[in-house]
């Protein structure tokens, strides 16, 4: 899901989709739903490299329809956060993690990636799943993740599409930037990581990339 703002976009780009920025209309929330079924393969596959243990307090970034979150709260006991700039996903990610909500171990704000809500180095581990197509600002983006992070914290961000190429339509209809391996890790290492690594799903093709603070 993105945290991108719709004010942001460049002008003349068109109106942005419910991919990128899902409403409450009733299309807006099946787009969430449909996001939490189509994406638990490739969530469950991004966190087997966030190394999140019992303790460990971790961000979403992008959460969209909240399925991400809820699989972390079962990976840890610490507090975890989350962030998208659409509304009605901050809404579906409460919903659908209420119990965690009212414990407190929870906190689902809206905001973007490039000014995200919460305090300098108090993660672990920052996910990215599905969002880095938005972004107006990758590095913008990958330096908040920096900041938030602590020390020999890490970013996992993963995709559906490795490139441009594989997006196919979906890059030209979405309005989508799809950064391939070599370009997000350099965009990694600008930002302030110190080790990145990528790799590409032997099956399915999916793009991973793990960057450390």
């Amino acid at each position: 899901m993105s945290t991108a703002s719709s004010a942001d976009a460049p002008s003349g780009r068109a109106r942005p989709s419910n991919f990128e920025l899902p409403s409450s209309s009733l299309l807006g929330r099946l787009t969430l739903r449909s996001m939490n079924l189509g994406h638990r393969r490739l969530h469950r596959w991004g966190l087997d490299a966030g190394s999140i243990g019992p303790d460990s307090r971790v961000l979403d970034v992008g959460c969209g329809g909240g399925a991400a979150v809820r699989r972390i709260l079962r990976l840890t006991r610490a507090e975890v956060g989350a962030v998208d700039h659409s509304p009605t996903a901050v809404d579906r990610t409460r919903r659908l993690n209420t119990a965690d909500v009212a414990r407190g171990r929870l906190r689902v704000m809206e905001g973007s990636a490039e000014a995200l809500p919460f305090r300098s180095a108090c993660f672990d581990v920052v996910t990215a799943f599905e969002t880095v197509y938005f972004w107006p600002d990758l590095e913008t983006g990958l330096r908040e993740a920096v900041r938030v992070l602590r020390s020999r914290g890490r970013l996992v961000v993963a995709d559906e599409f490795a490139d441009r190429r594989s997006a196919g339509a979906w890059a030209e209809r979405l309005a989508m930037r799809v950064p391939d391996a070599r370009v997000l890790t350099a965009a990694c290492r600008a930002a302030g990581f110190a080790r990145t690594t990528a790799e590409r799903h032997p099956r399915r093709g999916w793009l991973r990339v793990v960057a450390e603070r």
